[in-house]
């Protein structure tokens, strides 16, 4: 079975063809709910204080993060303060539907943490920002600019990422104007924002921007969206990481401290099913800035 891996094949073999068949494709999804639902509520009930206590204690998604949320509310703070005007401020939920990051980016689902209602924790709010930005395009909105914080949850392998921190984002979607113009507004309009923040909060920070789209490149340059000694332009590849095309840039902190990342992205062009949208998320870590 695709995607399956040797422990899972396992359980598998043992349940038979009839009982993966259903469970992976033949029940409707809400009576995969309900038998989900059963399977929920009868582990539960078997659990004792004792077995609560030690997953508790060993569960790294239930751990509490080591930042001061006094901290944390702080920097959101001056983060809402700096947003520009065209912004939307999204009360985000902390569920996205099911599918949503391995849709987007193409991340295994393996790395997202899925409830049994069809739903999976938030990685990143630009993620859940983007589909309510389609939403709204599709509803006849022309230019639609949404900001949003979410305490995400992160279902990496052990390692040194947070397994849950909070994250602030920004997703933008605009028609095409022609001749790169929709997508150098897009990409001045986040640097702006991202400029001020690092200046304000970020001593020695840096933005690393890529542009190897020259269209869009002679477009920034002549709006001096690259500031040098903020916004310095490089010419490797080094900030431009998947899901981004033609824009990508990186949020660094002192000793190169990996912050946050943005760039053009597809995902509104699939969406809307509209190949002229554009779209330009950007996002950092407020426990990575906490931390610094």
């Amino acid at each position: 079975m695709s995607g399956a891996t040797a422990a899972s094949s396992r359980v598998w073999r043992r349940l038979g063809a009839l009982a993966r068949d259903a469970l992976l494709r033949g029940l409707p999804a809400q009576e995969l709910r309900a038998i989900l639902a059963d399977i929920a509520r009868v582990r539960a009930r078997a659990l004792t204080d004792a077995d609560l206590m030690k997953r508790w204690r060993e569960d790294r998604f239930v751990t509490p993060a080591e930042v001061d949320p006094r901290r944390i509310m702080a920097l959101e703070a001056v983060l809402w303060e700096a947003l520009p005007g065209e912004f939307t401020p999204v009360q985000l939920s902390p569920l996205t539907v099911l599918g949503s990051v391995s849709h987007l980016t193409g991340v295994s689902q393996n790395r997202v943490l899925t409830s049994m209602r069809g739903t999976e924790s938030v990685l990143d709010p630009v993620h859940p920002l983007a589909f309510e930005a389609s939403r709204l395009r599709r509803s006849g909105h022309s230019r639609v600019h949404l900001a949003g914080g979410v305490r995400t949850i992160h279902a990496w392998d052990n390692g040194p990422q947070p397994q849950h921190e909070t994250r602030f984002g920004l997703a933008s979607s605009a028609p095409d104007g022609g001749g790169f113009q929709t997508e150098a507004d897009l990409a001045d309009l986040h640097l702006d924002f991202w400029r001020e923040v690092v200046g304000t909060l970020v001593p020695g920070g840096r933005i690393e921007l890529y542009v190897p789209e020259a269209t869009i490149a002679e477009r920034l340059a002549q709006r001096g969206s690259a500031d040098g000694l903020i916004v310095v332009t490089v010419s490797a590849p080094s900030a431009y990481r998947n899901p981004y095309t033609g824009v990508a840039f990186r949020i660094l902190g002192p000793d190169d401290a990996d912050l946050g990342d943005g760039g053009l992205v597809p995902w509104t062009q699939t969406l809307t099913r509209n190949r002229k949208d554009r779209c330009f998320v950007s996002g950092i870590s407020v426990d990575a800035l906490a931390a610094l």
